[in-house]
């Protein structure tokens, strides 16, 4: 009898999309958007893309609304005796200096990298101790720059508001969108506005497209990565409600 020569079996193929498209899914097609990521790093595209994006913004803003508000605020700190009128205009003076300008633009842009590595801190965190499954830091990065791309239509938004209040004071696009403006500054208030725009309607679509990613590319239960995720991601809002309580001006409550 003759031996039948064995057939080659070709590898199943793993859908990598380029950077570009992988943005596209990550909007329409989240469940469909991480194929390629366990063995080829792309989490310097959505990093790159959301520093261009906040150096845009606050360029654009500036003199528009980021500058009013600020002096705003140093008008009400003359008033309530906290500074001088002459501290206030060199304030003013060195705040429309290039190089001040560059700083505050840049901080911007700098804010990026460090909150997307305490977000993959908590997602390697909750997946890899909480939940144990074995998940390395750099895909839980991938995970966390990936889903941040869902805060630009957020930003675009309120950008557009404070375009046309000229202020960024008083623009959410969260919950705290539904809370009265207040008469006076509260520690207390600013706390509870910082909570409530942390979860707001893109912070919750934002931390669906992240869980979708996590449990993606760890293998990790859906359901329970999601209650574990969820639990960390409220963790960090109370955190930053009472960071933001502490050094908002005003009375304590």
């Amino acid at each position: 009898m003759e031996s039948v020569p064995p057939v080659a079996v070709a590898p199943a193929t793993v859908d990598s999309p380029s950077p570009f498209a992988r943005a596209v899914r990550i909007f329409v097609r989240p469940t469909q958007a991480w194929g390629g990521l366990q063995t080829r790093a792309q989490w310097w595209f959505p990093l790159a893309v959301l520093m261009l994006f906040s150096v845009l913004f606050a360029t654009v803003l500036h003199d528009r609304a980021i500058l009013p508000m600020t002096t705003d605020r140093w008008d009400e700190m003359v008033e309530n005796g906290q500074m001088t009128a002459e501290q206030r205009d060199k304030a003013e003076e060195s705040l429309q200096m290039p190089a001040m300008r560059a700083v505050m633009i840049g901080t911007q842009a700098l804010t990026w990298p460090v909150m997307l590595l305490l977000s993959a801190l908590g997602v390697w965190f909750g997946i890899s101790f909480l939940l144990g499954v074995k998940m390395p830091y750099r895909l839980a990065f991938e995970a966390s720059a990936w889903s941040s791309l869902i805060s630009l239509p957020g930003q675009i938004l309120t950008g557009l508001l404070a375009w046309n209040r000229q202020s960024l004071a008083g623009v959410h696009v969260g919950w705290a969108a539904l809370l009265p403006e207040a008469e006076s500054p509260s520690k207390l208030l600013a706390g509870i506005t910082t909570f409530l725009d942390m979860i707001g309607p893109f912070s919750i679509w934002s931390l669906v497209v992240l869980i979708i990613g996590a449990t993606t590319l760890s293998g990790a239960p859906r359901r329970q990565a999601a209650w574990v995720l969820a639990g960390i991601y409220l963790v960090y809002a109370v955190i930053g409600g009472c960071v933001a309580g502490m050094f908002a001006p005003g009375r304590p409550a």
